[in-house]
């Protein structure tokens, strides 16, 4: 019998919450003898015209360069982590779109994706890309929600 399950792609945005949608996905990927994806969506700021000076436009899009390959390095870390093999995926945008436009690039059978636990007004002013991404996905959807312990944790 053919599995149901042949491609993985893990949403992360290296939160705590992440990480244990991580375990989850690798756990899946191991049973089911899947190909696991790694994607992080890397949201740019945009630069401000109402800089001072010249200097200040550079230095911030220095800190954007670096920021992108920080992001990229962290990513191809937690690949590396999962002793297994994994492939990565490092995109730019928003990030619900984008997940959504690569599961479906790629046929995902399953996105596995942390939610932060958020409820009342910061659910409504920050938005929820893990419920956007249940709505809209072209595949199956996991979301881990955080343990107990991550939805007290201050600051």
């Amino acid at each position: 019998m053919e599995s149901l399950i042949r491609k993985i792609i893990l949403a992360t945005d290296f939160s705590e919450s992440s990480e244990e949608a991580s375990y989850h996905a690798v756990l899946l990927a191991q049973t089911f003898n899947a190909e696991l994806q790694a994607l992080h969506v890397f949201t740019p700021r945009p630069i401000g015209t109402n800089y001072a000076s010249v200097q200040k436009e550079k230095q911030a899009k220095e800190d954007f360069v670096l920021t992108r390959e920080r992001g990229e390095k962290m990513l191809n870390k937690l690949a590396n982590s999962f002793h297994i093999t994994a492939n990565t995926i490092f995109a730019e945008g928003h990030a619900g779109p984008e997940i959504i436009r690569i599961a479906a690039e790629q046929n995902a059978d399953l996105l596995v994706v942390g939610t932060h636990g958020y409820t009342g007004w910061n659910r409504l002013a920050l938005g929820s890309v893990s419920e956007y991404i249940v709505r809209h996905s072209p595949c199956a959807v996991l979301t881990i929600k955080p343990t107990e312990h991550e939805l007290y944790k201050t600051g």
